[in-house]
């Protein structure tokens, strides 16, 4: 069975029903007969029996095995106390049970992947059955595929690290015996109240819905490989590649009533190309190229308002902004809408691991190289990162932000020092001087000069600590950002500004650089108290290494999600950077490529990866 974690599990349920009998120490639960009898009713039917027995010999832990946690089974039996053990499920709540794919399908779910059961059978063994064993157990197994449904779209925690433990919703687990007996009921079959509260669930939510509209219409065709274009070439892909940006929405499509342009491969794209090219009246007269100055009428030409939508692209996609065509934007504006709406679905998932939201977080993504301050549903502060190399990744995790300290002292790991620092200091020693590095002997904690280390030993790196102190040149620039974890990543700043001009930024040895650091923990600190911000910034107006501490402690969420939603609702897909997406969802990466034979298409089938 495929594991489900659920946020709506929480704290531990109460008893189904406990009764003294005999002496004060012996308790034990009613039965469905005994309860009747209390409260005065008439003994009940086979039925409420038959789903008593099976209720109270652990029909629902059975069930649902590790799948599941016990306390969720806890919540299904109170809900059938709460029914005296009668039937939760109606002939019109087991009909709206049978549509509610259409909610999987919103969320990027899919039926058969969620239920165990065919619930064609379910229902008609419920309704039609002559067994009343069969009817309670068709009653209780309807009961869990809400269950599983509910588990589903909830999600859990899914905390490389532990750094932090799961945030679990106790108002989620209180709703489950209501809002089971409600849709069993024929009540309005919602599970919005177990949807993961973050901001960009909602947004990633429409974003699918968009994407599959996409999809719908035709979604795009591969633009065969070709020179790197730059603006203002003429080259016979450029109608092409005008309509697969307007496929998605970056420029609009003027020519509604044009064919889509179909491609075999390279040479009989330049077949067609030669065919449909504009007259050579003004064009060059030895070359039959189209001159610059007849723009509109070359349909060829790599435009200024074309070249416009490339960097657009290329900015919601991670890639550097320059209109230029190369491989990287190729390969982008090639990947297939399949993969695009199984990226959504599959950040959509990341984010239901999260749990409920917090009020208040900072959340840094990535695959974006970014990091941002949220409150409720505003981002209120964002900023460009650097994370880690592929050889040396940013961890995921979830903890809380404890401190910052202002002009801090980097010691050195040992694994840099060797890697990175005794090449130099081989060379020459004086080095650790105008890096601003002192050197201590760990033996006995002492300060040595660097020129009486030996350091083409290479035990020196463990031998001797390298802490450089405060300064513009220190590896973790003005400031860092610290939540204590076993990984020893966090925030901090870095004196390679430049670095952030990059489009792709995985340069650092695991931890997350900032941008603009004092913003981020002046308005960290903000949120603990005004007077915290200020001693941030009084802080940071000196050259001395201080440490404050943060009474409220902030959640901060460090994810992996290749795709996020703008406050516009454009939506952004970055590059999966440490390969992470791989196999999440087994769809073709790469569009078709427009074919005009059979043949072609089988080939073009065996070339795609």
């Amino acid at each position: 069975m495929k594991p489900l974690f659920l946020s709506l599990i929480l704290a531990s349920a109460s008893p189904v029903a406990l009764a003294q009998q005999g002496d004060a120490g012996a308790i034990r639960t009613l039965t469905a007969t005994e309860q009747a009898s209390m409260a005065g009713a008439t003994v009940k039917a086979p039925l409420p029996n038959a789903i008593e027995q099976a209720v109270m010999a652990d029909w629902f832990e059975t069930e649902f095995g590790d799948d599941i946690d016990k306390s969720v089974s806890e919540a299904a039996r109170r809900a059938y106390v709460q029914t005296m053990f009668e039937p939760v499920w109606t002939r019109e709540g087991a009909k709206s049970l049978q549509d509610v794919s259409a909610d999987l399908f919103k969320h990027g779910l899919a039926a058969d992947e969620v239920l165990e059961e065919d619930l064609n059978r379910l229902i008609d063994q419920r309704f039609s059955s002559s067994d009343k064993d069969a009817q309670a157990k068709a009653d209780l197994a309807l009961s869990a595929a809400w269950l599983r449904i509910a588990a589903a779209i909830s999600g859990g925690l899914a905390d490389e690290g532990e750094a932090a433990k799961p945030r679990i919703s106790t108002a989620n687990y209180a709703l489950i015996p209501e809002k089971l007996i409600e849709a069993g009921q024929g009540g309005k079959l919602s599970f919005q109240d177990f949807e993961s509260s973050y901001p960009q669930y909602a947004a990633l939510k429409g974003a699918l819905a968009h994407y599959r509209d996409i999809r719908d219409q035709g979604g795009w065709l591969a633009i065969p490989e070709g020179e790197t274009l730059e603006p203002g070439q003429s080259d016979p892909r450029v109608p092409a590649i005008r309509e697969r940006l307007a496929a998605e929405g970056f420029i609009e499509d003027k020519a509604e009533d044009r064919e889509p342009m179909m491609f075999a491969d390279a040479s009989d794209l330049q077949t067609v190309s030669m065919q449909e090219r504009a007259p050579e009246a003004d064009g060059d007269a030895k070359t039959g190229l189209i001159a610059a100055k007849a723009t509109q009428k070359d349909p060829n030409l790599y435009s200024e308002d074309l070249s416009a939508a490339v960097e657009t692209f290329q900015q919601r996609h991670g890639i550097k902004v320059d209109g230029v065509v190369g491989p990287n934007t190729l390969q982008a504006l090639n990947e297939s809408v399949d993969s695009k709406i199984a990226r959504i679905a599959d950040s959509m998932e990341r984010w239901r691991q999260q749990g409920p939201a917090d009020a208040k977080y900072v959340w840094a993504n990535i695959p974006s190289y970014t990091v941002e301050g949220w409150n409720g549903t505003t981002r209120e502060i964002a900023m460009k990162s650097i994370v880690g190399m592929s050889s040396r990744q940013t961890p995921t995790f979830n903890d809380e932000i404890e401190y910052t300290v202002a002009n801090p002292r980097w010691y050195a790991p040992v694994s840099i020092v060797s890697k990175d620092k005794l090449p130099k200091l081989q060379r020459d020693p004086s080095y650790a001087q105008r890096a601003n590095f002192k050197i201590y002997d760990r033996a006995n904690g002492e300060q040595v000069s660097a020129y009486n280390v030996n350091w083409n030993d290479p035990s020196s790196a463990s031998k001797y600590r390298l802490v450089q102190q405060p300064g513009s040149n220190n590896a973790l620039g003005e400031l860092k950002i610290i939540f204590p974890n076993q990984y020893s990543v966090y925030l901090h700043g870095t004196p390679g500004k430049h670095l952030f001009d990059r489009a792709e930024r995985a340069f650092s040895s695991g931890c997350i650089r900032l941008e603009h650091p004092d913003q981020m923990a002046e308005w960290v600190a903000g949120q603990d108290s005004e007077e915290r911000a200020r001693e941030v910034k009084d802080a940071l107006s000196t050259t001395t290494n201080q440490r404050i501490d943060f009474e409220s402690r902030l959640p901060i969420h460090i994810t992996y999600m290749t795709v996020t939603v703008n406050d516009d609702e454009t939506v952004n897909f970055w590059r999966d950077i440490y390969d992470r997406t791989e196999g999440i969802k087994q769809v073709e990466r790469s569009a078709p490529l427009g074919q005009t034979a059979s043949v072609n298409q089988e080939q073009s089938s065996t070339d795609r990866g």
